[in-house]
């Protein structure tokens, strides 16, 4: 296992990236949650869409750590499929990951350069973060979750992976400032930007990369032992 201090280390420099590219976006927001219960899609509020999602994360996390915390023998079959339920998992983060990070992000990006007042929620903003933000956590820490329960070993020297899978992606948050690398560059800006794709390139390949690489390593080392056993 990987000892506590690289761990807390971790930790630390993981946050203290996210908090460089989220300072500037949260500095700027309004009165999200104001915005969250006046919102609505299909008769539902916003609000309420956010209070459900944290509601089924945590029921989901419950039955993880109690159903799960036993029967974890099983022959080569049960072993593949519980690393398929982890991939799945893997994918559902993915999925909430480019949604967010490409379209949402991304979405009237001119029109609020040019019109945003300082302190109003954007739309794609309050999607993300009161929808997009509780997925994240249901897959990342339910992937963590269902691991540590259902493969212990695979588990192993993998932590950080883990915390990169879940938290990285809180960086894909739009944040538009008609000036950013204008003709006067300054160092928050170029700390913003080096903190924003640090986090992107260290979530595709340590944190969707590796995990899916080992996976498949392991799924293809318990066949081929398996077949070898025959």
């Amino acid at each position: 296992m990987l000892s506590k201090k690289w761990l807390l280390l971790s930790c630390f420099v993981l946050f203290a990236l996210l908090a460089a590219v989220l300072v500037p976006s949260f500095l700027s927001l309004g009165d999200l949650f104001a915005y969250a219960e006046l919102t609505q899609y299909m008769g539902v509020s916003l609000l309420v869409i956010f209070q459900a999602e944290l509601l089924v994360t945590v029921l989901v996390w419950l039955v993880l750590i109690v159903y799960l915390k036993a029967n974890k023998a099983g022959g080569t079959d049960a072993y593949v499929r519980r690393h398929f339920v982890f991939i799945a998992f893997i994918a559902g983060q993915i999925v909430v990951a480019c949604i967010a990070g490409g379209f949402l992000a991304h979405q009237d990006a001119s029109w609020y350069q040019l019109v945003r007042n300082t302190d109003e929620v954007m739309p794609a903003q309050a999607i993300i973060l009161l929808v997009c933000y509780p997925l994240y956590l249901f897959f990342g820490v339910g992937a963590f979750i269902y691991v540590k329960k259902r493969l212990p070993e695979f588990l192993r020297n993998k932590e950080v992976a883990f915390m990169v899978l879940t938290f990285a992606p809180f960086a894909f948050l739009p944040y538009y400032d008609a000036e950013m690398l204008g003709n006067n560059v300054d160092a928050m800006e170029l700390a913003y930007l080096a903190a924003y794709w640090i986090l992107s390139v260290a979530w595709v390949v340590l944190g969707v990369g590796y995990l899916m690489a080992s996976s498949a390593k392991d799924i293809f080392k318990t066949l081929s032992k398996s077949h070898g056993n025959m």
